[in-house]
């Protein structure tokens, strides 16, 4: 495989480091239950701890820890208890690379932090007795390289909307995602795909436990960003996945991307590259068995890739995932329950801060080489005339439109009219132009804009560390809060957003509900303002 170039490698951790992360009826009537405190689940009892109306119940331990032997191995049922166990703390997050833009204080960029033991998942269930409500199971993001279900707080989306919310973890990196044919002779052609896995034992659970908490085990809505919006995708193609989920969220989902319909054959190739590079060319997962968590998760995959593949995501050709996901979408081959799907107007801007160092600006070269690295060399003359550096203030912003419309834009509107195909599918853009932020913009940007990942403060109306934070809210941004998280939680609960005139897309009418500050507005020029038709005419995979 050839070696990455300055530029290539530049964009390659752009592409990698900052992807975060991030069923039709009505809800049954039933008599009302038990305002939860102290349940008892299939595993033994739980207390939670309440606090302004929502208890909390945190590091359930959903499956056994994929430890030892049980590496690289489809989650085991968890363990059992019989004295009650408070769930007061998160548990352990999964073994990951910390992001350098959201890196902690005393935390450097490119460190190796978490445990293996790391398959919990916290709920946050409204405290009043009530039927029973609307579950929401939350995928976090981070490029399937980071982040955990910890980093994100339900309990205000819980206590405004009246609905159960679950956050996971789930397996990460190589732990998680590796693909080699030892595995794939010990698994029946699973590898590749063990933190999908994880999030489906994740569903299970919910199914066999949830009403225990107030949920309806019958109305559970599946929603994620990033990484965790592909992996929605990836459960709506799953067939292992059929009947855990009645509804599906996908937030900037890389479902349809470039570069991200890698078969496990293509990935258990590079990942032989990957094992050589550890050491282990001979004997290969014997070796990789006992080197330790960090060696493995810090481990690079050589090769030259297109810019948005994600190097460790799920594979496809097994009996998990049968074949990438647009292709499934468009023959019908998945499993059919309502969509809303969206992305944000920025996207490409909060990469654009992670592929330049800090205070230095994008220039032409750079920029020149991510249109290669996203296009291919046969597309970059086409791709560099659509977006002229010299039509933007600066390059960057050229390349943030560029990465806007080529990875999540078009694509998502391939995705949406596939699906609509078969079951209702709606469609929204998050546009707020002054969006909040705790992060820097570089210089060469107005600002960040609507960027990739920040419409979650919006949604989940609570602070995320390193991200966003509510309370810098105006009172116009605090009503686009209510209006877009309310719009997901009524979703969740009837399988429509609610919102006056938003209607489903049919065919090639793709109707968008567009959130501002200013008030949701239907647009139906959404795939002519990010130039899809251009997109659309190119061969990127």
């Amino acid at each position: 495989m050839r070696s990455l170039s300055p530029t290539a490698r530049v964009l390659r951790s752009a592409a990698l480091a900052s992807l975060l992360a991030l069923p039709g009826g009505n809800v049954r009537a039933q008599s009302a239950l038990p305002a939860p405190s102290a349940v008892t689940t299939t595993q033994g009892p739980v207390t939670g701890v309440t606090d302004a109306g929502v208890t909390r119940y945190l590091g359930l331990p959903y499956a056994a820890p994929p430890t030892g032997p049980r590496r690289w191995q489809p989650p085991a049922p968890g363990p059992r208890w019989t004295a009650p166990r408070a769930a007061t703390r998160p548990g352990s997050e999964c073994v990951q690379v910390v992001v350098g833009v959201f890196a902690a204080p005393g935390e450097t960029g490119g460190q190796v932090r978490g445990d293996e033991d790391c398959l919990f998942l916290n709920v946050y269930a409204p405290a009043r007795a009530a039927a029973p409500r609307p579950v929401m199971v939350w995928i976090h993001g981070g490029a399937f390289t980071s982040g955990a279900g910890s980093l994100y707080d339900g309990s205000e989306l819980a206590r405004r909307e009246d609905v159960v919310v679950v956050t996971l973890n789930y397996r990460l990196g190589p732990l998680g995602f590796l693909a080699l044919p030892g595995l794939d002779a010990e698994g029946g052609g699973t590898s590749g795909n063990y933190g999908l896995m994880d999030q489906q034992a994740a569903l299970r659970w919910v199914r066999d436990n949830i009403a225990a908490f107030g949920g309806d085990a019958g109305n559970v809505t599946l929603f994620g960003e990033s990484a965790g919006g592909m992996s929605t995708c990836a459960h709506l193609a799953s067939p292992a996945s059929a009947g855990l989920f009645h509804r599906a969220i996908i937030q900037s989902g890389l479902c349809a991307s470039p570069g991200n319909s890698v078969t496990a054959a293509d990935a258990s190739r590079r990942n032989v590259a990957y094992a050589s590079r550890l050491g282990c060319s001979r004997d290969t997962l014997a070796c990789l068995r006992t080197l330790d968590a960090p060696k493995l998760t810090a481990g690079k995959v050589p090769g030259l890739r297109p810019l948005p593949n994600l190097v460790w995501s799920p594979v496809y050709g097994g009996p998990l995932l049968p074949r990438p996901l647009l292709d499934a979408y468009r023959a019908g081959q998945f499993n059919r329950v309502p969509v809303l799907a969206g992305t944000n107007r920025d996207e490409g801007r909060l990469f654009v801060k992670i592929a330049v160092p800090e205070g230095r600006s994008m220039s032409l070269p750079l920029y020149w080489g991510a249109a290669g690295l996203l296009g291919g060399a046969r597309n970059v003359t086409r791709i560099l005339n659509a977006y002229p550096a010299r039509q933007y203030a600066t390059p960057a912003l050229a390349f943030s439109d560029m990465f806007t419309d080529g990875v999540f834009a078009c694509p998502a509107v391939n995705v949406a009219r596939a699906l609509s195909a078969f079951t209702p599918t709606y469609a929204f853009e998050f546009a707020d132009p002054d969006a909040v932020t705790l992060l820097t913009p570089p210089g060469d940007l107005p600002g960040l804009g609507a960027t990739h990942s920040s419409s979650l403060v919006y949604a989940l109306r609570t602070r995320i560390d390193g991200l966003a934070d509510p309370a810098d809210f105006t009172p116009a941004q605090d009503a686009l809060s209510a209006t877009f998280s309310r719009s997901w939680a009524q979703f969740a609960r009837t399988g429509t957003p609610g919102l006056p005139g938003w209607s489903p897309v049919r065919g090639e009418a793709t109707p968008v509900m567009v959130f501002t500050p200013q008030g949701a507005q239907v647009s139906d020029r959404f795939a002519q303002d990010h130039r899809c038709d251009l997109w659309s005419g190119l061969n990127l995979n």
